[in-house]
Protein backbone atom coordinates (compact mmCIF):
# COMPACT_ATOMS: atom_id res chain seq x y z
CA UNK A 1 0.00 0.00 0.00
CA UNK A 2 2.80 2.43 0.92
CA UNK A 3 4.51 1.72 -2.42
CA UNK A 4 1.27 2.43 -4.31
CA UNK A 5 0.85 5.74 -2.47
CA UNK A 6 4.46 6.69 -3.24
CA UNK A 7 3.99 5.82 -6.93
CA UNK A 8 0.81 7.92 -7.09
CA UNK A 9 2.66 10.82 -5.48
CA UNK A 10 5.41 10.54 -8.11
CA UNK A 11 3.04 10.77 -11.11
CA UNK A 12 2.85 14.59 -11.00
CA UNK A 13 6.65 14.64 -10.72
CA UNK A 14 6.98 12.44 -13.80
CA UNK A 15 4.52 14.65 -15.69
CA UNK A 16 6.47 17.79 -14.74
CA UNK A 17 9.68 16.07 -15.88
CA UNK A 18 8.16 15.18 -19.26
CA UNK A 19 6.84 18.71 -19.75
CA UNK A 20 10.21 20.21 -18.81
CA UNK A 21 12.04 17.95 -21.27
CA UNK A 22 9.53 18.75 -24.01
CA UNK A 23 9.93 22.48 -23.46
CA UNK A 24 13.71 22.09 -23.55
CA UNK A 25 13.44 20.27 -26.90
CA UNK A 26 11.21 23.08 -28.20
CA UNK A 27 13.90 25.57 -27.14
CA UNK A 28 16.49 23.60 -29.09
CA UNK A 29 14.26 23.58 -32.18
CA UNK A 30 13.64 27.30 -31.82
CA UNK A 31 17.39 27.86 -31.55
CA UNK A 32 17.78 26.10 -34.91
CA UNK A 33 15.05 28.28 -36.44
CA UNK A 34 16.74 31.35 -34.96
CA UNK A 35 20.02 30.37 -36.64
CA UNK A 36 18.21 30.12 -39.98
CA UNK A 37 16.62 33.57 -39.52
CA UNK A 38 19.99 35.10 -38.64
CA UNK A 39 21.60 33.42 -41.66
CA UNK A 40 18.81 34.66 -43.94
CA UNK A 41 19.21 38.19 -42.55
CA UNK A 42 22.98 38.05 -43.08
CA UNK A 43 22.58 36.81 -46.66
CA UNK A 44 19.94 39.47 -47.34
CA UNK A 45 22.25 42.19 -46.04
CA UNK A 46 25.15 40.87 -48.11
CA UNK A 47 23.36 40.55 -51.43
CA UNK A 48 20.62 43.17 -51.35
CA UNK A 49 22.17 45.58 -48.84
CA UNK A 50 18.89 45.47 -46.89
CA UNK A 51 18.10 43.58 -43.71
CA UNK A 52 15.45 40.89 -43.70
CA UNK A 53 12.19 42.57 -42.67
CA UNK A 54 11.23 41.83 -39.09
CA UNK A 55 14.38 39.82 -38.35
CA UNK A 56 15.24 41.97 -35.33
CA UNK A 57 11.80 41.41 -33.78
CA UNK A 58 11.96 37.68 -34.48
CA UNK A 59 15.45 37.37 -32.98
CA UNK A 60 14.55 39.38 -29.87
CA UNK A 61 11.35 37.44 -29.22
CA UNK A 62 13.02 34.11 -29.98
CA UNK A 63 15.79 34.73 -27.45
CA UNK A 64 13.23 35.48 -24.74
CA UNK A 65 11.26 32.38 -25.72
CA UNK A 66 14.37 30.16 -25.63
CA UNK A 67 15.28 31.37 -22.14
CA UNK A 68 11.81 30.72 -20.73
CA UNK A 69 11.39 27.38 -22.51
CA UNK A 70 14.56 26.20 -20.77
CA UNK A 71 13.83 27.68 -17.33
CA UNK A 72 11.77 24.76 -16.01
CA UNK A 73 14.34 22.19 -17.12
CA UNK A 74 17.16 24.23 -15.57
CA UNK A 75 15.30 24.34 -12.26
CA UNK A 76 14.49 20.63 -12.30
CA UNK A 77 18.12 19.71 -13.11
CA UNK A 78 19.19 21.84 -10.14
CA UNK A 79 21.17 24.04 -12.52
CA UNK A 80 20.08 27.31 -10.97
CA UNK A 81 22.74 29.12 -8.94
CA UNK A 82 23.15 27.91 -5.38
CA UNK A 83 26.03 27.71 -2.93
CA UNK A 84 26.58 23.94 -2.80
CA UNK A 85 29.73 24.27 -0.77
CA UNK A 86 27.76 25.94 2.04
CA UNK A 87 24.99 23.35 1.83
CA UNK A 88 27.59 20.60 2.11
CA UNK A 89 28.72 22.02 5.45
CA UNK A 90 25.22 21.78 6.93
CA UNK A 91 23.67 18.73 8.53
CA UNK A 92 20.86 17.23 6.44
CA UNK A 93 17.94 18.55 8.58
CA UNK A 94 19.28 22.12 8.37
CA UNK A 95 20.01 21.72 4.65
CA UNK A 96 16.39 20.62 4.10
CA UNK A 97 15.09 23.81 5.67
CA UNK A 98 17.50 26.04 3.74
CA UNK A 99 16.64 24.29 0.47
CA UNK A 100 12.90 24.52 1.20
CA UNK A 101 13.19 28.27 1.76
CA UNK A 102 15.17 28.65 -1.48
CA UNK A 103 12.66 26.56 -3.42
CA UNK A 104 9.77 28.56 -1.98
CA UNK A 105 11.44 31.83 -2.98
CA UNK A 106 12.13 30.49 -6.49
CA UNK A 107 8.53 29.33 -6.85
CA UNK A 108 7.26 32.72 -5.67
CA UNK A 109 9.57 34.56 -8.09
CA UNK A 110 8.35 32.59 -11.10
CA UNK A 111 4.73 32.67 -9.94
CA UNK A 112 5.12 36.45 -9.71
CA UNK A 113 6.38 36.48 -13.30
CA UNK A 114 3.27 34.56 -14.35
CA UNK A 115 1.02 36.98 -12.49
CA UNK A 116 2.81 40.05 -13.87
CA UNK A 117 2.72 38.79 -17.46
CA UNK A 118 -0.83 37.42 -17.55
CA UNK A 119 -2.55 40.70 -18.45
CA UNK A 120 0.09 41.83 -20.99
CA UNK A 121 -0.11 38.42 -22.68
CA UNK A 122 -3.90 38.58 -22.93
CA UNK A 123 -3.77 42.18 -24.16
CA UNK A 124 -1.17 41.35 -26.81
CA UNK A 125 -3.25 38.40 -27.98
CA UNK A 126 -6.61 40.18 -28.04
CA UNK A 127 -5.54 43.60 -29.32
CA UNK A 128 -2.40 42.78 -31.24
CA UNK A 129 0.92 44.45 -30.76
CA UNK A 130 1.07 46.82 -33.71
CA UNK A 131 3.36 46.54 -36.70
CA UNK A 132 6.07 43.93 -36.84
CA UNK A 133 6.29 40.49 -35.34
CA UNK A 134 3.44 39.79 -32.87
CA UNK A 135 4.49 39.81 -29.21
CA UNK A 136 1.83 37.41 -27.92
CA UNK A 137 3.72 34.17 -28.70
CA UNK A 138 6.66 35.33 -26.59
CA UNK A 139 4.30 36.50 -23.84
CA UNK A 140 2.61 33.11 -23.67
CA UNK A 141 5.95 31.30 -23.66
CA UNK A 142 6.99 33.50 -20.72
CA UNK A 143 3.80 32.41 -18.94
CA UNK A 144 4.36 28.71 -19.70
CA UNK A 145 8.07 28.77 -18.89
CA UNK A 146 7.66 30.69 -15.65
CA UNK A 147 4.80 28.39 -14.60
CA UNK A 148 6.93 25.31 -15.34
CA UNK A 149 9.83 26.75 -13.36
CA UNK A 150 7.53 27.49 -10.39
CA UNK A 151 6.09 23.97 -10.57
CA UNK A 152 9.56 22.47 -10.69
CA UNK A 153 10.61 24.43 -7.61
CA UNK A 154 7.62 22.91 -5.83
CA UNK A 155 8.64 19.46 -7.15
CA UNK A 156 12.17 19.90 -5.83
CA UNK A 157 10.81 20.98 -2.47
CA UNK A 158 8.57 17.91 -2.35
CA UNK A 159 11.42 15.58 -3.29
CA UNK A 160 13.89 17.09 -0.83
CA UNK A 161 11.44 17.34 2.06
CA UNK A 162 9.98 13.86 1.69
CA UNK A 163 12.96 11.92 0.38
CA UNK A 164 16.05 10.49 2.01
CA UNK A 165 19.26 12.44 2.37
CA UNK A 166 20.66 12.91 -1.13
CA UNK A 167 23.82 11.15 -2.17
CA UNK A 168 25.86 11.78 -5.28
CA UNK A 169 24.62 8.50 -6.75
CA UNK A 170 20.94 9.40 -6.16
CA UNK A 171 21.37 12.88 -7.62
CA UNK A 172 23.10 11.47 -10.71
CA UNK A 173 20.34 8.87 -11.14
CA UNK A 174 17.70 11.60 -10.78
CA UNK A 175 19.45 13.71 -13.43
CA UNK A 176 19.78 10.66 -15.68
CA UNK A 177 15.99 10.29 -15.69
CA UNK A 178 15.68 13.81 -17.08
CA UNK A 179 17.74 13.14 -20.19
CA UNK A 180 15.61 13.59 -23.32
Amino acid sequence: MHERRQTAAMQPVALADRLSRSMMVMAAALTFVLAIVILADTVSRQFSRHPLGGAGDVVGNAIVMIVFLQAGYAVRCRSMARADFLLGLMPWPTRRVVLAVGYALGALLFAGLVAANWEPAMTAFLRGSGPGFPAWPARFVILAGAAMAAINYVVLGFLDLTGPEPTLERELADLGQLEP
